[in-house]
């Protein structure tokens, strides 16, 4: 199975998220999907309960809807 990576680089000065996709990573489902299983992965190591994870869709979704 050949590798597929995602570079994210954050400028926290201006407040951007850069990602990176490698070229065999272009089916946009198949980013969300791993972006998103990362996400909560990294969540749940870090103690955040599903609780917690609905406050911050509920708080902060929409703003990011551009």
């Amino acid at each position: 199975m050949e590798k597929k990576r995602i570079r994210i680089d954050a400028d926290l000065n201006q407040g951007q998220l850069n990602i990176q996709f490698s070229d065999n990573l272009n089916d946009e489902k198949e980013r969300g999907y791993i972006l998103s299983a990362a996400f909560f992965s990294y969540a749940v190591n870090q103690g955040v309960t599903k609780d917690q994870v609905i406050e911050m869709v509920n708080n902060y979704y929409e703003g990011l809807d551009k």
